[in-house]
């Protein structure tokens, strides 16, 4: 009966991918709570089942898939909820207050869950740019968002200032060797130099936060193109030139907030802000020898 019963309630987990709630079990199956529960309790152990809490305090079930058996295997309770709170976080990770305030947990217990969980590659952890040794934990499989790196122009969350001055010197050289190139060209070109240099791959943002700076360090200068394609709306409308006309130091671009690639996502309650900027901080913690004006 038990293995019957099991059967059916794993073809209803597959009906409802999304989640089984305890109603839909009590309809469906026609068989006594005790016999399900008995049922349910030894596919969690095997590690065949999910439990998750729904914000109305009920609780429904998932299968987990064939290959991800093993990790869940022997999870409790406990740990399905800092699991499921970390993986609704997505892409920007979970601070450790926030399970903490979300799971009404003690930190000892959380600590230890969270080391259940990374040691089964179920999660990571992951260093946020806003903090140099604050982490948050997202899913193992999952890309950390630009807000949490900071993009290839990061390395190991650290601003890298030499792969940087590197790029910038290629946008430059390109730009003068051509005369004028639009975006779509310095992207071409910069992708390849940057995978033959380093393997990595620049996204869009990261490469018109680098052509920016070459801009506001008076290098190269934006123009109206004037060209059919551009005419016709199917380029930007702007292509880059060298500049001839030097432009007065502007010692607001020593800063870090100058030249920071992720300036249009820093604000005051956000998760890049100034008050969190280990960058800011060592600008501020500098003797006046030191700074250049």
């Amino acid at each position: 009966m038990s293995e019957e019963l099991e059967y059916k309630f794993l073809d209803l987990c597959q009906k409802y991918p999304s989640g089984l709630t305890q109603q839909m079990i009590e309809v469906s199956l026609g068989h006594k709570m005790e016999e399900i529960v008995k049922v349910i309790n030894n596919l969690i152990k095997q590690g065949r089942l999910m439990i998750i809490q729904n914000p109305d305090e009920t609780t429904s079930y998932k299968e987990v898939s064939p290959e991800d058996q093993p990790k869940f295997r022997g999870l409790g309770v406990e740990d399905f909820l800092i699991y499921q709170l970390i993986e609704a976080s997505s892409n920007t990770g979970a601070w450790t207050r926030e399970l903490k305030n979300s799971s009404g947990y003690q930190q000892v217990q959380i600590t230890k869950i969270l080391k259940t969980l990374e040691t089964r590659k179920l999660i990571k952890s992951v260093k946020s740019i806003q903090s140099g040794r604050k982490k948050v934990y997202m899913l193992y499989n999952m890309e950390p968002s630009r807000e949490i790196t900071g993009g290839q122009l990061y390395s190991d969350q650290s601003y890298d200032h030499q792969y940087i001055q590197i790029m910038k010197m290629h946008i430059k050289t390109f730009v003068e060797n051509k005369g004028a190139v639009d975006f779509a060209d310095i992207i071409t070109y910069l992708r390849k130099v940057a995978e033959e240099a380093t393997s990595q791959s620049l996204g869009p943002e990261d490469i018109q936060a680098l052509v920016n700076t070459v801009i506001y360090d008076g290098d190269i200068e934006e123009m109206r193109d004037t060209r059919m394609g551009a005419m016709l709306g199917r380029r930007s409308g702007i292509l880059y030139k060298p500049t001839k006309t030097p432009i007065p130091v502007n010692n607001f671009c020593n800063m870090p907030c100058g030249n920071c690639p992720v300036f249009d996502i820093c604000s005051d309650d956000g998760l890049v802000s100034p008050k969190r900027c280990i960058y800011f901080k060592q600008y501020l913690e500098q003797d006046e020898e030191s700074l250049d004006f």
